[in-house]
C-alpha cells in the first residue's frame, strides 16, 4: 500500500497569511488550479480510496483527483484543521508582533493551545485512531490511498507515521497543494519517500 497525504490548495486566508483554522474557507482560483494539477499529477497512480477532512477547502482539493479515479471521497471530521481560537482571521505577522511568546510556545510545545483554541497535541491525539484504522483497513491491499487534509493535521499524521514526538511537527513544511508519500509495501515501519513535494504545481 502507498499512502498519499495531501494538503489542500490555497485559500484567500493562505494568500493573506492569516490564521484560518476551523473557519470553513473555500479554495481561491489559485487553489482550484492547484487541485486540478494534483489530480493530473496523480492520475496514473493506483489510488482506490480517498479520505478528506470535512472542510470545504480539503473536499474541493480532493474533487479533481476523485473524478480522475472515479472515486467518491470519504469525509472525516476528525481530519478537520486545528482550532486557532481567537487568532482565526488574524494575520500571522500581527500575532507574531502582539503575542510572540505564546505563538512561539504554540509552535514548539504541543500541549500549548491557541487562545480559546486547540493545541497540536490535541490534533495529534484525535487523528491517531482514524489513521490507524485506515492503515489496518488497507495495508494488505494493492494500490494507494490518499488523505486530503490541512497543514497542522498533515504534520500530526507525519509525526505518527515516523514515530516522532509532535513537538517536532512544525519542522515539517507543508505548502498548499503539497504531496507526501509513504510506502507500506515492506515490513513496518512505513517509509517516507516524499515530503512537501510541490513540483507538480509549477513555478
Amino acid at each position: 500500500m502507498l499512502l498519499y497525504l495531501i494538503r489542500h490548495g490555497q485559500t484567500e486566508a493562505n494568500r493573506n497569511r492569516t490564521f484560518q483554522g476551523t473557519t470553513d474557507f473555500p479554495l481561491n482560483e489559485t487553489g482550484n488550479q492547484q487541485a486540478i494539477r494534483i489530480g493530473e499529477f496523480l492520475k496514473t497512480e493506483p489510488i482506490h480510496t480517498i479520505y478528506t477532512s470535512s472542510m470545504k477547502r480539503a473536499q474541493q482539493t480532493a474533487a479533481p483527483l476523485a473524478e480522475t479515479h472515479g472515486i467518491k471521497p470519504r469525509p472525516m471530521d476528525t481530519f478537520r484543521e486545528v482550532d486557532c481560537g481567537r487568532w482565526e482571521g488574524v494575520a500571522f505577522e500581527h500575532v507574531l508582533a502582539e503575542e510572540p511568546e505564546l505563538l512561539g510556545k504554540w509552535l514548539t510545545d504541543p500541549e500549548t493551545a491557541a487562545p480559546e483554541g486547540e493545541s497540536l497535541a490535541s490534533v495529534y491525539r484525535r487523528v491517531e485512531t482514524p489513521l490507524q484504522q485506515i492503515i489496518d483497513r488497507h495495508r494488505k491491499e494493492d494500490g494507494a490511498v490518499a488523505i486530503v487534509a490541512h497543514g497542522a493535521v498533515n504534520r500530526a499524521l507525519i509525526c505518527h507515521l515516523l514515530g516522532v514526538s509532535p513537538d517536532r511537527a512544525f519542522r515539517f513544511d507543508q505548502q498548499n497543494g503539497c504531496i507526501n508519500r509513504f510506502d507500506f509495501t515492506h515490513t513496518y515501519p512505513p517509509k517516507l519517500t516524499s515530503c512537501n513535494f510541490t513540483a507538480h504545481l509549477g513555478g
